[in-house]
């Protein structure tokens, strides 16, 4: 969720600086000015955070609006601007372009679901946030199933009319702002401004969301003992927010982009880490199931029945596949610069975790801890 946190801020950060290239013609890709803008963002979504749940809801309100209009703008008006230069349905259904460098079409296909990955894995944020709801044990999975089914068929309604509209493949390929590229050939300079300030929106509150949801982790995490110095983080202040978690959050996140001074290789491998890292941690519980409780019965309100097992199997198979996928680089020939460093920064991950475990965490964790004497 950190990794995830820092692209989130990364891509608002970008969105402006595109959103001036349209506007001004002058393009800015100074690292000091995009970490800037980045640390700016990341401190606006934790103020927002700390107005809590209630605020939060506002903003999930308005933004079930914004997404759902917006949407429909962003696929519509670039296609309604280009109607005299569409491609046509045999490109858009049964083209194929494989440019990464690899010779098998098949593997350059199976890269290509990163992009699909970023989709479906929105609603981590929901599952943290639904803690403070009523009837969470209802809400936590319904909220899970229409975010997944609502990013699959939104995903679809955007993509079709996109690749009717798009006019020069070679052009965004080639773009170090491709939204930018992409409404500027297809409509005007106020209308390309117009549908970047959406996306910058929708992702912004996607940010706002995030922070919230990981410092209520991070609470959570500290109320069971597992992150150094727990018993100082578990604090809420007047009105229920975790904020020191919050604070701890921020300055993770501002830390973690710093060393992209020294090289950029390290914050590609940061973003490139985000998808794969989400798709792990939803997997562990349902592998441990597997090897340790295949029999156990999960009773409750929202439940799977007979189905549970069998879809257990098929999102870890699912899971491991697509981690693999994830690991390989996007681009041949590989250089340090498109390496994909994935492997290495989840190791550092997972050995930092075994050292903590080892020495601290395996002689007093006993599971997660009942609060609700507080």
């Amino acid at each position: 969720m950190i990794a995830t946190q820092g692209t989130l801020a990364w891509s608002c950060a970008s969105f402006i600086y595109q959103i001036v290239a349209i506007q001004t013609g002058v393009t800015i890709d100074n690292l000091g000015a995009y970490v800037g803008l980045y640390c700016a963002m990341q401190f606006v979504a934790t103020f927002y955070a700390f107005l809590g749940l209630k605020f939060s809801g506002y903003l999930n309100y308005f933004m079930i609006f914004w997404v759902g209009i917006g949407t429909v703008i962003v696929m519509l008006v670039p296609v309604i601007m280009a109607r005299d230069h569409l491609q046509n349905a045999k490109y858009v259904f049964t083209g194929f372009i494989n440019q990464t460098g690899w010779e098998n079409d098949g593997l350059a296909f199976l890269l290509g679901l990163l992009q699909a990955g970023w989709c479906l894995i929105g609603y981590v944020a929901p599952a943290q946030l639904v803690e403070g709801t009523k009837r969470s044990d209802i809400t936590a999975p319904r909220g899970i199933i229409y975010c997944v089914i609502g990013s699959i068929v939104q995903g679809l309604i955007l993509m079709i009319p996109t690749l009717f509209a798009i006019q020069d493949v070679d052009a965004l390929l080639g773009s170090s702002t491709p939204l930018a590229t992409y409404f500027q050939q297809t409509t005007n300079t106020p209308l390309s401004v117009f549908l970047m300030v959406i996306l910058l929106v929708a992702q912004f509150g996607s940010l706002a969301n995030n922070a919230l949801a990981i410092a209520q982790l991070l609470w959570a995490l500290s109320r069971d003992g597992v992150i150094p110095f727990s018993k100082f983080w578990y604090r809420l202040n007047r009105f229920d927010i975790p904020h020191r978690c919050l604070i701890l959050e921020l300055l993770i996140v501002v830390g973690i982009i710093l060393p992209a001074f020294g090289s950029q290789v390290y914050w590609t491998a940061i973003m490139s880490t985000a998808v794969i890292c989400v798709n792990a941690s939803y997997g562990l519980p349902l592998f441990c199931r597997i090897i340790w409780k295949p029999k156990l019965k999960l009773e409750g309100p929202f439940k799977l029945g007979k189905l549970s097992l069998p879809i257990n199997y098929i999102a870890v198979i699912w899971i491991i596949f697509f981690s693999v996928i994830l690991s390989i680089p996007q681009k041949m020939p590989v250089t340090p610069e498109n390496m994909n460093w994935t492997s290495l920064m989840i190791g550092a991950v997972v050995i930092f975790s075994l050292f903590f475990w080892s020495i601290s965490g395996k002689k007093f964790y006993k599971g997660p801890m009942q609060n609700i004497h507080e």
